[in-house]
């Protein structure tokens, strides 16, 4: 056992028998200062934790002899921390002499959780074997110290905070396909296992090997938070020398599986001919839906067309509007904002068009919600078709070829259609995602436009093109309409020959599979 720098962990793992010898209180000491990244008293604290070990060991004895074993760990990595202080000490040290005085002074707050997730939920999306009953209790947490957010709102900066979750999101994406590619290994070694002891070790490796990885990806959510803020740092440099302390919780869960899994090998579904009609009845609700989702994407693509040329037009009245201003000022003379108030606060098609602007602003973020709704239902109901198919191929292969095999082949067809149409779906929820992510930003030229007194040199020169290019991208191919499409035709193309092997091949089936 690797001893921690943790008061509970002493608490649970010390001999119950074992005298007080404060070890627990000074680890809590320790704890409890180097959460506020006060380094000088985290220095302070490790020094009376290492005092208090040499207690612990005097007290344990020969009679808590693997205490001892495991007490005697701790020197050195309380060395190893003690360094890591001391360099954080001298870095904290520099950067205080190099501050700006007017420099705001930071007070660390407490940390909060800015993300979670469940994992085994994610993992089971991607894929779950039949032997698996659930992966309950795996799960992520990140958080990050109150006052940097405090800062971030002060500041009207709610990106960052939104890019910390976008990052978390794109590593477990990544780290939930790498689990799932190991489930899935672990399931097709499992079937090809006839020994009940041989398939309850292969289960019980893949546990292990879920817990290393998760253990192993700490490392990259740890370093989200201080990328992500050194970035907001660069733009507002009185905030360089805040602190970021932040933190990353693991739970382990357990692992259950389905009664009888393990000691029956290659157990098949059965119940052929009422699961092919059942994966009908499903693709073509799928069918429907994925209509549905093919309409809301042309309004939004029309919506958005419209938002654009009248975006489009506000840039023309401004332009029109700076070239009047500048036959009024001497040689290279800056055109004041008053003067373009007192011109575009005249200029009808301007007048006209900015509320216009609002107005589709409100109806196309409704389209895009529409669509990332949609979507998710659309994703979730091809994957539970695509669950079905297997279980229907697996069925068919344990039948009689000549009554059933005839209808794999359309199948696996019919599943590869499916399998497009996740696809297609990916894609375009891939871009309702950055266009719901992008338009927060068109929101707030918006606003400022609408504001008392709109900087309109600062909003159309420099923050217009940044905006409209990042949240608008696209536009002429509208919000996924493209996608939507193909996923609709892909989908009908499979509901097709499932149709055919419901149909033509029911009576067959339910001969060879039941």
């Amino acid at each position: 056992m690797t001893p921690e720098l943790d008061q509970k962990w002493w608490s649970k793992n010390k001999p119950k028998l074992m005298k007080k010898t404060g070890l627990g209180d000074a680890l809590k000491a320790y704890q409890i200062a180097e959460d506020q990244m006060d380094w000088a008293k985290s220095l302070k604290a490790l020094s009376d934790v290492k005092r208090k070990v040499a207690e612990a060991v005097k007290a344990a004895g020969s009679k808590h002899a693997d205490t001892v074993t495991v007490l005697k760990k701790y020197p050195k990595i309380i060395d190893k921390i003690e360094k890591e202080l001391k360099a954080k000490q001298k870095d904290a040290e520099d950067r205080a002499k190099s501050a700006p005085a007017d420099t705001p002074k930071q007070k660390v707050g407490k940390s909060v959780v800015i993300w979670k997730k469940d994992l085994g939920e994610e993992i089971t999306k991607k894929f779950k074997p039949d032997w698996l009953k659930d992966l309950k209790g795996y799960a992520f947490q990140l958080k990050l110290n109150e006052d940097l957010l405090d800062v971030l709102e002060d500041e009207g900066d709610y990106v960052t905070p939104q890019q910390m979750v976008d990052d978390a999101n794109a590593v477990t994406d990544k780290l939930v396909a790498l689990i799932a590619k190991e489930l899935m290994s672990t399931d097709a070694a499992i079937k090809k296992e006839t020994d009940a002891k041989k398939r309850a070790a292969l289960i019980k490796g893949f546990e292990d090997k879920l817990k290393t990885i998760m253990n192993g990806a700490k490392k990259h959510y740890e370093a989200i938070p201080a990328k992500r803020w050194q970035a907001f740092v660069k733009r507002k440099q009185q905030y360089k020398e805040y602190k970021v302390k932040t933190g990353f919780d693991i739970a382990l869960g357990t692992l259950s599986v389905v009664g009888g899994a393990v000691g029956v090998a290659g157990a098949a579904a059965t119940g052929g001919a009422s699961l092919a009609l059942g994966i009908v009845s499903l693709v073509r609700g799928v069918a429907q839906l994925a209509d549905k989702i093919k309409d809301t994407a042309q309004e939004a693509e029309k919506v958005e067309k419209t938002l654009k040329n009248d975006l489009d037009t506000l840039l023309k009245r401004y332009r029109n509007a700076e070239g009047e201003a500048k036959k009024n000022v001497q040689g290279g003379a800056e055109v004041g904002a008053s003067v373009l108030k007192g011109i575009l606060g005249t200029d009808a098609p301007f007048l006209a068009t900015l509320p216009k602007c609002d107005k589709n602003y409100g109806l196309w973020q409704n389209k895009v919600a529409g669509l990332e709704v949609g979507g998710r239902k659309l994703s979730q109901a091809i994957i539970k078709g695509l669950a079905d198919c297997d279980k229907l191929e697996k069925a068919m292969k344990k039948a009689d070829a000549k009554k059933a095999g005839k209808y794999l082949d359309k199948l696996k067809k019919a599943r590869a259609a499916l399998q497009k149409a996740l696809d297609g779906c990916s894609s375009m929820m891939e871009r309702v995602s950055n266009a719901d992510k992008n338009a927060p930003n068109l929101k707030k030229m918006l606003d400022a436009l609408n504001s008392t007194n709109p900087k309109y040199a600062q909003i159309f020169d420099k923050v217009f093109p940044v905006v409209v290019n990042l949240t608008l991208a696209g536009a002429n191919a509208g919000v996924g309409f493209k996608e939507a499409s193909s996923t609709l035709d892909t989908v009908n193309t499979a509901l097709g020959l499932f149709n055919d092997i419901a149909s033509e091949g029911k009576d067959q089936l339910e001969e060879a599979i039941g």
